[in-house]
C-alpha cells in the first residue's frame, strides 16, 4: 500500500530546515548548518512530491511511488530504494526477475509462474512439447517444427528412414544404401535386401522345411507352456527362418518369426519352436525359437509353415482317427522318412501311417519324445530289415545285426537284445580229407574242431544238412551224432552237399559256418549180407494156485525182452547199412513189439503171456531183418524167438 503525500505545514518545515543548512559531522553524525554552502538546490527539493528527496535516499525522485520505506510492488522497479527489484515476489525460474513481470521463454520452465510451461510456442507434433525443445525422433512427424520430417534418420541416404511410415516399411539397415524397402531381393546373399523380414525368400520351395514332431498335450508341464514342434531342413542349402509365418487354418492362430539375428538352419538340422524357452516351465525342452499366439488343440487342429503365400509344409491331426492320439508323448514322424533320402519328408508326413507316438522320455522328465534330436524309430516298423520291429523286441531297429536271438558278433553291442553285451563263439565247418573219399555211399567225416570261443567258454555244436543234390533223400536226420564236433554223413547221390555248423556258448550262438562239398559217384557196388543172429528161446515156470474142485489159477508169465543183434551184417563196400526188423508171424506175434525196428540191436518185448496149469505153452515169433546198403541193394535174414511158459 502506498504512503500518503506530506501536508503543507510539513513542507514548510522541511523548507526551513533546508534553509538552515543542516548536515552531519564526521565524528558524531549529528546534523550541522556548516555545509549549507556545499549543498545544491536539488538536495532540498522533493521533485516527485513523495515526501523524500534524493538527499534523503529517494532513488527515483521522478516517481512518487518510489522512495525509501515504501512497500515493494511486483512492477519491475525498486519501489523502496533498497537496491533490489521486486524482492519478496515469486521468481519460479530463479532468473531474478519476478514472475509477474517475467516473459515466458521456450526453455522447458514456467518463466511467468502461471502454472503452464512454454505456453504459446508451436507444438507441431502435438506431443505437449514445443518444437523449440523437441528432438526429432523417427516417427514420421516433424517433431522440432523445422519443416523436415525424420531428418537424421536416413544415415545411408537411400531415401528410407529407420522408422518408416504408415505406407512404407522402415529401412532395416541404415548403414547400407543397397538395403531398403525399395530394393530387390538378392538371392543367396543371406541378407534381407528389401526389408520385408524374410531372407533369400526367392529360394524357398515347398517342402524345404518339414514338420517332424509335435507336442500337443504335455503332462510334465502345463498344457500351454509345454507345447512345441520340431522342423527339419529338408533342402540341400542353408535356410533362414526369419520372416516365416506359423499359422493354422482351423483356428486362425498366426505368428510371424522375427529376430535381430539370422535364424540359420543348415541342411539336415532339426530345430524346436515352442511357446516358451524357459526350461523350468516347458518340460525341460531346449527351444530354439520362442513364438507367441499359437495354441495347439489336443483333439483336431492343423499347423502350417509359410514363406509369404507359399506353404512350405502342413500337417493335420484328427483326435486319433488316423494320427496318433497322444497324451504326455509327441506325435513323431518316423526318422526313416527324413534321414534316408528315400522320401520327400513334407509329402511323406501327410500320410498318418508314417507317424507314431513316442515311447522314450527325454532328459529326466516323464514326457516322451526327442526334441532337438533325430526322432526315435516308430516301434511297429522293421526299419533295418532283420525281421524284427521294436514291438517285436528289436533293441536297435537301425542295425540289422541287432535283434532278438542274433549272434553276438560285436563285443561292443548287445546283438541279441538280451540286455548283455557278449562276444559270440566262432564256428568253423570243415571235413577230414584223410578219412573222407568224397564218393557216394562212403563215410564223410565232418569236423568242427576249429570252432572256438574268444572268452574261453565251453561250446556246443549243432550241424545241419542245408542243401542236397536232386534225387537225394538225405536230411539232417541222416547226420550221425549231429551235436558233436565230428559227425559222419553218407551221401547217397553225386552232387553238391551243403552243411552248416552253429556253435554256442552258455550265452549266445555263433554265426553259421557253411561247408559245401562235391561228391562223386563211386561206381561199383556189392550187395550187403544180412545177419539176424541165432534163434533165441526162453523158458519160464509159473506157480499156479489150487482151487475148489481140482481147479487152478495161474498168473500170466512175466514180460520178457529178447535182444536182437544184426551187427553181424556186412557190406563189402564198407558203406552205410540201414536196418529194418519186421515181425512176420508166429503164435506169439500178438504179444510181441519191437523197441526200434531200425536199430542194429533192438529189443523184442513179449508181454502178457497166458499160463496153463500142468502144461507148457510155447510162443514163437518169426522175425526178418532186412539190411539196405547206400545204393539201395538189400539182403534179408530170418530168426525165430521162442518163449516157453509152463504152469505148475
Amino acid at each position: 500500500m502506498r504512503h500518503a503525500l506530506p501536508s503543507t505545514s510539513a513542507l514548510l518545515l522541511a523548507s526551513s530546515l533546508l534553509l538552515a543548512g543542516t548536515c552531519k559531522t564526521e565524528e558524531t553524525g549529528e546534523k550541522t548548518h556548516d555545509s549549507l554552502a556545499e549543498d545544491t538546490w536539488k538536495d532540498f527539493v522533493d521533485a516527485d512530491g513523495d515526501g523524500v528527496t534524493e538527499a534523503d535516499g529517494d532513488c527515483n525522485d521522478t516517481d512518487p511511488n518510489v522512495f525509501p520505506g515504501n512497500s515493494e510492488d511486483c512492477n519491475g522497479a525498486d519501489d523502496n530504494c533498497n537496491g533490489v527489484i521486486d524482492e519478496g515476489w515469486p521468481d519460479t525460474d530463479g532468473d531474478h526477475i519476478a514472475d509477474c513481470v517475467d516473459t515466458e521463454e521456450c526453455d522447458g520452465v514456467d518463466n511467468d509462474g502461471d502454472g503452464t510451461v512454454d505456453e504459446g510456442f508451436p507444438d507441431s507434433d502435438g506431443d505437449g512439447e514445443p518444437d523449440c525443445l523437441a528432438e526429432e525422433v523417427c516417427d514420421g512427424v516433424d517433431n522440432n517444427g523445422d519443416g523436415q520430417v525424420d531428418e537424421g534418420f536416413d544415415a545411408d541416404h537411400d531415401g528410407y528412414t529407420t522408422c518408416g511410415s504408415e505406407t512404407e516399411l522402415p529401412d532395416c539397415d541404415d548403414t547400407d544404401a543397397s538395403v531398403n524397402p525399395g530394393a530387390s531381393e538378392v538371392e543367396d546373399d543371406q541378407i534381407d535386401n528389401d526389408c520385408d523380414g524374410m531372407i533369400d525368400e526367392g529360394l524357398w520351395a515347398a517342402g524345404d522345411l518339414a514338420i517332424v514332431e509335435v507336442m500337443t498335450n504335455p503332462l510334465a508341464s502345463s498344457d500351454y507352456y509345454g507345447e512345441w514342434f520340431e522342423v527339419v531342413n529338408a533342402s540341400e542349402r542353408s535356410v533362414f527362418l526369419n520372416g516365416l509365418v506359423i499359422t493354422s487354418t482351423v483356428d486362425g492362430d498366426y505368428h510371424q518369426i522375427t529376430s535381430d539375428e539370422l535364424l540359420a538352419m543348415a541342411p539336415g538340422d532339426v530345430w524346436v519352436l515352442g511357446i516358451s524357452q524357459d526350461t523350468t516351465i516347458n518340460g525341460d525342452v531346449h527351444v530354439d525359437y520362442e513364438y507367441t499366439d499359437i495354441i495347439f488343440s489336443n483333439e483336431s487342429d492343423d499347423l502350417l509353415l509359410m514363406a509369404g503365400d507359399l506353404i512350405l509344409d502342413q500337417i493335420t491331426w484328427d483326435d486319433g482317427a488316423t494320427m496318433p492320439d497322444v497324451s504326455g508323448s509327441t506325435m513323431s514322424l518316423d526318422p526313416w522318412i527324413y534321414t534316408t533320402g528315400d522320401y520327400v519328408p513334407a509329402i511323406a508326413n501327410d500320410d498318418p501311417a508314417n507317424w507314431c507316438d513316442s515311447v522314450v522320455p527325454w532328459e529326466t522328465r516323464s514326457d516322451n519324445g526327442s526334441p532337438g534330436q533325430i526322432n526315435e524309430y516308430c516301434h511297429s516298423w522293421d526299419h533295418d530289415g532283420d525281421g524284427y520291429s521294436t514291438d517285436d523286441g528289436d533293441c536297435d531297429d537301425g542295425d540289422a545285426t541287432v535283434y532278438p536271438g542274433a549272434p553276438e558278433v560285436d563285443p561292443t553291442k548287445d546283438n541279441d537284445c538280451d540286455g548283455e553285451v557278449e562276444w559270440a563263439p566262432s564256428a568253423l565247418a570243415d571235413y577230414d580229407p584223410a578219412t573222407s573219399t568224397l564218393l557216394t555211399c562212403n563215410p564223410l567225416q565232418l569236423v568242427g574242431t576249429g570252432s572256438f570261443d574268444p572268452e574261453g567258454q565251453t561250446i556246443t555244436y549243432s550241424w545241419e544238412v542245408t542243401s542236397v543234390p536232386s534225387g537225394s533223400t538225405r536230411t539232417t536226420a541222416d547226420l550221425i551224432t549231429a551235436t558233436t564236433d565230428n559227425p559222419v554223413f553218407y551221401p547217397d547221390v553225386a552232387g553238391d552237399y551243403e552243411f552248416t555248423l552253429i556253435v554256442s556258448d552258455p550265452g549266445c550262438d555263433s554265426l553259421p559256418s557253411t561247408l559245401t562239398l562235391t561228391i562223386s559217384d563211386r561206381g561199383s557196388n556189392e550187395g550187403p549180407v544180412a545177419a539176424a543172429g541165432d534163434d533165441q528161446s526162453y523158458a519160464y515156470s509159473q506157480t499156479c494156485t489150487a482151487g475148489a474142485y481140482s481147479t487152478y489159477t495161474c498168473p500170466d508169465c512175466p514180460d520178457y525182452g529178447f535182444t536182437l543183434d544184426g551187427s553181424g551184417s556186412t557190406d563189402a563196400d564198407d558203406g552205410l547199412l540201414l536196418y529194418s526188423w519186421t515181425i512176420t508171424g508166429g503164435s506169439g506175434s500178438s504179444y510181441a513189439t519191437l523197441s526200434d525196428s531200425t536199430a542194429v540191436a533192438p529189443t523184442l518185448n513179449l508181454t502178457g503171456l497166458t499160463c496153463t496149469y500142468g502144461s507148457t505153452t510155447t510162443y514163437e515169433v518169426d522175425l526178418t531183418l532186412t539190411v539196405t546198403d547206400c545204393p539201395g541193394l538189400t539182403s534179408t535174414d530170418d530168426i525165430v524167438v521162442t518163449y516157453a511158459c509152463t504152469g505148475s
